[in-house]
Order: structure tokens, then sequence, then C-alpha cells
């Protein structure tokens, strides 16, 4: 089996492949102040959950977007698989192509949503991936990431008007009904909601248009992303495991090349 984990702002994702398929995925909220053994207690607690031990795992790779808890997971997966984890980055990016250097610097998880496009999806492509941020990654037709787009999230937007004004309240993240809405809590899941889903059919032009291309697979993912792409005029499939399964690929194919 192989164990795939993706490290975000608010939630750590894991995946569980066995066989070329996704086993199981479980959520966690990342919290800065937990040690590496506490994490390695919260593995195999999801691990049992499951009923699958940490020896039966013949590999794991992470992808971080937030470097105090990088080491923190990588310690909490050795210890608990023993063995130590891929870390997408400079070294392990095996299907990732792009002019920008040096790679490190790009986000782990554009590089990772963007080997699972290429992948998976028609070229050219555009990946919408709507978690704590919402980002825009391009494509091009030979797969090569050309550059992305990142604004505030649903969830961090909400939170600012709510942490920002003094009578905007803080709301869950809910669909709405209308988009003139008659009270404030409708106002603002219609502006939030409905406005990023605006947002991203706006920036679907703008960005093909910068290309020069005019059939684009538009491709969404992230934990807001089923929630969002309903309300977009263009026509996003949405794919929940995109990361995960990016993951898996840049696994494969980096330990394919070291053999």
């Amino acid at each position: 089996m192989l164990l795939a984990m993706d490290i975000g702002n608010t939630n750590i994702t894991l995946g569980c492949y066995a066989d070329g398929a996704l086993l199981f995925t479980s959520r966690v909220y990342s919290e800065k102040h937990r040690t590496a053994d506490e994490y390695a207690t919260m593995l195999m607690n999801i691990f049992h959950l499951h009923a699958v031990r940490g020896v039966d795992f013949r590999g794991a790779i992470l992808s971080s977007v937030v470097p105090e808890l990088t080491d923190l997971l990588f310690q909490a997966v050795k210890t608990v698989l023993g063995k130590a984890p891929l870390i997408v980055g400079e070294d392990v990016h095996d299907g990732f192509l792009c002019d920008i250097l040096p790679v490190g610097d790009i986000g782990a998880d554009l590089i990772v949503d963007t080997v699972a496009a290429k992948g998976r999806y028609p070229l050219p492509c555009l990946v919408a991936d709507l978690g704590t941020a919402t980002k825009i990654i391009a494509i091009d037709k030979d797969g090569k990431f050309l550059g992305c787009t990142i604004a505030p999230g649903v969830k961090i937007s909400l939170d600012a008007l709510a942490a920002g004004t003094a009578l905007l309240p803080a709301i869950s993240f809910t669909m709405p009904e209308h988009a003139i809405g008659t009270n404030t809590i409708e106002c603002m899941r219609s502006g939030s909601v409905f406005g990023t889903a605006a947002m991203l059919d706006g920036m679907v032009d703008r960005i093909t248009a910068e290309m020069g291309e005019e059939n684009v697979s538009l491709v969404a993912t992230g934990g807001l992303g089923g929630g969002i792409v309903p309300c977009c005029k263009k026509a996003f499939q949405y794919d929940r495991h995109l990361l995960l399964d990016g993951l898996k690929m840049i696994y494969e194919a980096h330990t394919a090349r070291k053999q």
C-alpha cells in the first residue's frame, strides 16, 4: 500500500492506495502546536479505524504548504511506517514541466495538481483548486505549468467579513438559494459562493485569452470545489481526489526512475 498525504493550511488530507486504487481517505485539522508523536498517534488511530497497519505500506509521499508542519509529519510517518516518506519539492517532482526556476519555489500543491491534471485530462487545461486559497493553474498543450492565480478562499473571505465588520456574523459555508439576498446571512452566502463562481468564470476567459487557446479542459478540486462548481457557468469537472492521485503518480514515477 501507499500513503499519500497533503499538508494544507486548514486540513491535512491523507489517502491510502492499495493495488492502484484509493482504499480510503481521511482529513484532520492542521495544528502547528502538535508534536511529531501526537501526529504519529493520530496516524495509528486512523490506520486502526480502517484495519491497516504501518508495516503494510511500501512507501509514502507528502506535499506541504506549511513548512512548520512538514518535518513533524515527516517524522510521524517515518515512526509509524518504519520508512522515510518522499517530500514533493526540488528533488521530487517527477512529471512536472515548467520554465520557472527553481522548482522548489513553486508550491507543492501546484506541482501535484499539474502532474495529476496532465495525466488525467485533455490538454491544455486549467485547474481550479478551491481550499484555503482559491487557485487557478494554467497548463499548456504540452503539459507545461505556465503559472497560476491566487485569491482568498471562500472561508477566508467569510471569516474576514465577520472579523472586520461590526454587524456581519460568522456563518457556515452553505449553498445560497438566490443571488439577491433578503437578509444578512443570505447576502453573505450569495456574495461568497456566487461571487467565487463568477470570478472563476471570468478568470477562465482572461486566462484562456492570454494563453491563446479556445478549447481548454476545466477541472476543479479542493474541499470547497464541490459547492462552487455547480454555480459556475463554465463546465468545470469536479475531481475531489486530484491532488492525492497526483501524489501517487509522482511517487510511482520517482521510484521507477530510481530503480
